[in-house]
């Protein structure tokens, strides 16, 4: 009986601790579970192989250096233009614009940015007038200017563009510069005085050198440690005076294929990836979306202004064919490529302009698909197959092309094996050749060492006249510093003219018409064929919020300071 009710009271003893401890463990469990996050790690499958705005053109350098660095404007999701560093969107009505008659005649224009007085450098340098004028003097070396003729530091916080002729865009001339960054005047021009070149000034800059800098900086975060194998940690930027960005630390981290990248994020060792094709395949995160709703937030984003192409080198015998080029877009079939691998939600491209925006020509010449007629055409030009089914010119040449895209990308990959086929079976062999991004993009595309096909993303701005993209004077080359992005080396000599015209040109309805001629030159020609207008998909943790905003327009980290925990 003794033993019995002992071990009654003992049960009713260890029942109030146990109670007492549930209690204080429910109590601090919620605590624990509350705790702010303030540290954050993105993972990316591409990395930038530099951090200098004006040596190299990537999404991904895009993506990094926008939460360290900002342009001049930015986009609302209307496509309007809205002031970043700036006081006001400068327009002929306020007297920001101006028409003007140059000394030979020709109408320019003259346009004046107010800078925000309180912006600064990392290291609490003020951010003046003079960073412009001396950003425009360097990235002329680069990238010789077509349309800026001048930078005038009129007073530190004035600075005025003076254009070469009317500009349609006027508005946003200051993001025209190479990289659209602006770069710190009193780091970088004693580096850049001394050079002896481009390249030994883009060897020698802070950027490269010394990353970690912070008066290199002015964003909201600043790079407080760059690795080139794959690693840029992220601090605030104490001098940054717009909304103080909540997390104390960014990790952007490389992982070298999106298999990796999926298993990374889902093991929890990566809290988010970069957007587009610098993170997860769509159909990657379409297929978290179904089986990991309780952990994260999706959001599919369709591009208007993002398309993915066929980049073709038109120096290589088969290609600088326009026939050819021609029968190799019949052999595609991106309806089904879109439709089978993307579940639909990309969308078919016929040109470089998507059908909503700004001079969409409805009357775009379409390529469809046509497998046996591409054939019949081969064969009419002489080809004729060997004995492993590849076709023969009528020289004897086997018909064989490269085609390179980012390694480790699974839905490009896949879209490679398609194509691929297609093309094999109308006697057209392609030999993949893929490389990691910061190669690709790095050497391949820029010095244009590349003998075949480049599949690729071009990000255009929203209602942009594509210079930088066709014109004969942007084919890289050691006279531009390979800075030129006509990778192609279309010359297309009414191309150049309507590009030129159309950009001057303010009456948008003539300007309409001069975007028709560029795209119709585009499809018929076929310097790149376009596959299709990609959706982005963006991945938060439930415990995150403000990746996704609906009122902006750009790449995610434009807007990092609004990212905080829940």
């Amino acid at each position: 009986m003794h033993s019995r009710r002992s071990d009654d009271v003992g049960a009713v003893m260890r029942a109030g601790i146990f109670l007492v401890g549930a209690t204080l463990l429910a109590a601090i469990a919620p605590a624990q579970a509350q705790t702010p996050r303030n540290t954050l790690t993105i993972g990316m499958v591409q990395f930038p192989p530099d951090l200098h705005p004006y040596i190299t053109d990537t999404s991904i350098k895009d993506t990094v250096l926008l939460a360290a660095n900002r342009p001049m404007v930015g986009y609302a999701s209307d496509g309007s233009v809205i002031c970043l560093l700036c006081t006001e969107i400068p327009t002929l009505q306020n007297g920001g614009a101006k028409l003007i008659k140059r000394d030979d005649g020709t109408d320019g224009m003259e346009v004046t940015y107010t800078l925000k007085p309180d912006l600064f450098w990392g290291d609490g340098v003020q951010v003046t007038a003079k960073d412009f004028a001396f950003s425009f003097q360097v990235s002329s070396t680069f990238n010789p200017p077509q349309v800026i003729e001048s930078v005038v530091a009129v007073d530190p916080l004035h600075v005025k563009f003076v254009l070469k002729s009317t500009q349609y865009d006027y508005q946003r001339v200051a993001n025209s510069m190479s990289g659209a960054a602006v770069l710190p005047e009193h780091i970088e021009a004693p580096i850049f005085a001394k050079a002896t070149s481009p390249l030994d000034y883009g060897q020698k800059s802070a950027f490269n050198t010394q990353a970690n800098n912070p008066g290199l900086w002015l964003g909201p975060y600043r790079v407080a440690d760059y690795q080139r194998s794959g690693m840029v940690i992220l601090l605030p930027n104490e001098y940054w005076k717009g909304p103080v960005p909540y997390f104390k630390k960014v990790q952007m981290r490389l992982v070298e294929n999106t298999a990796a990248l999926q298993a990374n994020i889902l093991a929890g060792d990566v809290d988010t990836v970069a957007s587009g094709n610098l993170g997860l395949t769509l159909d990657q995160i379409i297929s978290m979306s179904k089986t990991t709703a309780d952990r994260f937030d999706f959001n599919f984003i369709p591009s208007v202004a993002s398309y993915e192409h066929l980049s073709l080198n038109l120096d290589n015998k088969f290609l600088s064919q326009r026939r050819i080029r021609q029968i190799i877009a019949m052999a595609i079939d991106r309806g089904t490529i879109v439709n089978r691998l993307f579940a639909d939600r990309f969308q078919v491209a016929d040109s470089y302009v998507h059908p909503t925006q700004f001079g969409y020509d409805t009357d775009t010449k379409k390529w469809p698909y046509d497998p046996k007629k591409a054939r019949f055409m081969l064969e009419e030009m002489g080809f004729k197959p060997g004995p492993d089914g590849i076709m023969r010119s009528p020289e004897g040449e086997k018909f064989s092309l490269d085609l390179t895209t980012t390694a480790g990308n699974h839905a490009r990959e896949l879209v490679e094996q398609v194509i691929q086929t297609e093309l094999k079976a109308i006697g057209i062999e392609l030999v993949i050749k893929n490389q990691p991004a910061r190669e690709m993009f790095g050497e391949t595309l820029r010095k244009r060492n590349f003998n075949g096909i480049v599949m690729f993303q071009t990000d255009m701005a929203l209602d942009y006249v594509p210079l930088i993209y066709f014109h004969t004077l942007y084919i890289p080359s050691a006279e531009n510093s390979y800075s030129g992005l006509n990778y192609m080396d279309w010359r297309n000599p009414a191309v150049d003219a309507a590009i030129i015209s159309a950009r001057a040109e303010l009456d948008p309805e003539k300007r309409r018409e001069m975007s028709k001629t560029i795209q119709g030159q585009y499809v018929y020609d076929l310097p790149e064929i376009p596959l299709y207008f990609p959706a982005t998909g963006l991945i938060t943790p439930k415990w995150m919020t403000g990746i996704y905003n609906p009122q902006r327009y750009g790449f995610i980290t434009s807007w990092i300071e609004q990212w905080r925990a829940r």
